[in-house]
């Protein structure tokens, strides 16, 4: 197996947490109220790939919607969300031993713009490469976020490991874009080895494994 020189992490419930139970679910609320929740998942998907801003996102979609009042909640509420997220315990030693062993860094991540402080306060200049799906306008899994981080790394594929803990947006993007998958299951205990990728039960595991 080629070394691997870059380790990729997503960022929510892999490198940190919402420590609120009803957290990461502001935008629902928010089309709740506008009366477009059936839209719910193309719209979270125009947020999150999206530099805008969301009144001008929601001009576009809602142009007769008076949403000044429920963008006022809407920002209280991620606000409330942005204050209660906190690293997991080993985030930290773990990421600065990578760069002890000379890994490379990334952050990549479907995040809509809002959510990006969490990862200016609790992980300020701490990834080499950071590809957030809000500033480049695709998100996991598709792959062509890839090449977006190819482009700022130059690095190939078969010299990644793509850390996460969502099967669908972290592990099949991986896939998709043939790069070595890490499962984070904070729910197991152990190193498993599947037909198709590794799990782990936190990011210190990682280390063994590398």
């Amino acid at each position: 197996m080629k070394e691997k020189k870059l380790i990729a992490f997503d960022l929510y419930d892999t490198c940190f947490e919402f420590t609120l139970p009803w957290a990461n679910l502001s935008y629902k609320k928010l089309f709740t109220d506008l009366g477009v929740l059936n839209k719910r998942h193309e719209l979270k998907k125009i947020l999150i790939t999206s530099c805008r801003n969301i009144e001008d996102i929601l001009s576009d979609i809602c142009p007769d919607t008076k949403f000044q009042k429920h963008l006022e909640n809407y920002y209280d509420n991620i606000k409330s969300e942005i204050d209660s997220v906190q690293l997991f315990p080993e985030t930290v030693s773990v990421l600065s031993e990578l760069k002890n062993r000379w890994h490379k860094i990334a952050a990549i991540s479907n995040i809509s713009q809002p959510y990006i402080k969490s990862l200016n306060i609790l992980l300020p200049n701490t990834f080499n490469y950071e590809v957030l799906s809000c500033n480049v306008g695709v998100s996991k899994p598709d792959k062509r976020i890839f090449d977006c981080l190819k482009n700022i790394s130059w690095y190939q594929a078969d010299e990644m490991i793509m850390v996460g803990d969502n099967l669908y947006s972290d592990i099949q993007w991986a896939k998709n874009a043939n790069i070595d998958p890490i499962h984070i299951d904070r729910f197991s205990q152990w190193i498993k080895k599947y037909k198709e990728y590794t799990s782990i039960s936190n990011l210190e595991q990682l280390l063994d494994i590398l």
